[in-house]
């Protein structure tokens, strides 16, 4: 074997020993297009993306198991995010996620049914992506970056119903400023792809003296690029991955709160599809397979996502 394709071999083994998990719209500073992906945008180059999360909650879980809920609880979450980034160099990217939040719990009680809900502007995040290290070769590429940014208290924390302020879960904002960091890696050959990334976010006190506890997440995904035409023609390309999630024990008022934190799985099908180079449209499905919650807590069912993006 020649010493270059050697190279490119011992690159790749190296690459799939420390994919640790994509990035994905599915944390914290969720939305945007490939925000968390080891690739940068090129020098002053700009992304516009624009898309929408709905998440819906039914299912009260103790641990890992399925249990019978008095209050009959249904939460659901639309955010809608607007995904700004900048290249502000070629292996720089600055970007922004600017998210409105749609908020809904419904539950018995007094006898009736009644529904609790929030909205407006949530908690804005701003983030640099670094590529420490690139490797090109016919038909391959292998990319290293790292990532951190800060989510702010920009969301309102003061929603009420009937006069009771609602609990910090159900506010539009935390109130709180939330550093997170990341590494990513993707590795390219031919028409497939494997992703990874592995994310951390310090939660801090907000309001209500509560914070969130911190959250640890690793994922790793491959896609293949069933459809190519002749550039500039368009193509698509179908992902497979999963994520692990970890979140400690929420806190409020300094104490640990006993029905939070938790441990899930979760399996993520999607299709990406270019129909000319400088457009990207996403679509991608969540699905928890495994979920072990500290307590009694509602359990996600499913999470969609959609985005449409523009780069020039």
């Amino acid at each position: 074997m020649s010493r270059p394709h050697t190279g490119r071999l011992a690159l790749a083994l190296a690459a799939l020993c420390l994919l640790a998990f994509r990035g994905s719209p599915a944390l914290s500073q969720e939305g945007g297009i490939e925000v968390f992906a080891a690739e940068t945008l090129f020098d002053q180059g700009f992304r516009i993306s624009q898309s929408h999360l709905y998440q819906r909650s039914g299912e009260l879980y103790s641990g890992s198991s399925r249990i019978g809920d008095a209050q009959d609880r249904v939460f659901q979450e639309h955010r809608s995010v607007t995904g700004i980034d900048y290249g502000i160099l070629p292996g720089l990217t600055l970007s922004a996620l600017l998210p409105v939040v749609y908020k809904q719990q419904e539950q018995l009680s007094g006898g009736g049914r009644e529904t609790l809900e929030s909205s407006g502007l949530g908690d804005i995040a701003f983030l640099g992506k670094y590529r420490i290290y690139k490797r090109d070769w016919k038909r391959g590429a292998l990319n290293f970056a790292a990532i951190s940014g800060l989510e702010m208290p920009t969301g309102a924390t003061n929603e009420r119903h009937d006069g009771a302020r609602l609990s910090p879960s159900l506010q539009p904002g935390s109130g709180s400023w939330d550093p997170f960091a990341a590494l990513s890696t993707n590795l390219g050959l031919d028409r497939l792809r494997f992703d990874g990334l592995l994310f951390f976010k310090a939660n801090t006190e907000g309001s209500q003296d509560f914070a969130d506890g911190d959250f640890f997440a690793a994922e790793v995904d491959a896609a293949y690029r069933f459809w190519h035409t002749k550039y500039p023609g368009p193509t698509a390309s179908a992902r497979l991955g999963v994520q692990w999630r970890h979140q400690e024990r929420a806190e409020a008022n300094d104490r640990g709160i006993a029905n939070s934190g938790s441990d899930e799985t979760i399996l993520r099908a999607g299709l990406t599809f270019h129909p000319v180079p400088g457009m990207d449209l996403t679509l991608s499905v969540d699905v928890p397979v495994y979920r072990d919650l500290n307590g009694q807590q509602l359990g996600r069912d499913f999470r969609t996502f959609l985005a449409l993006g523009f780069r020039f």
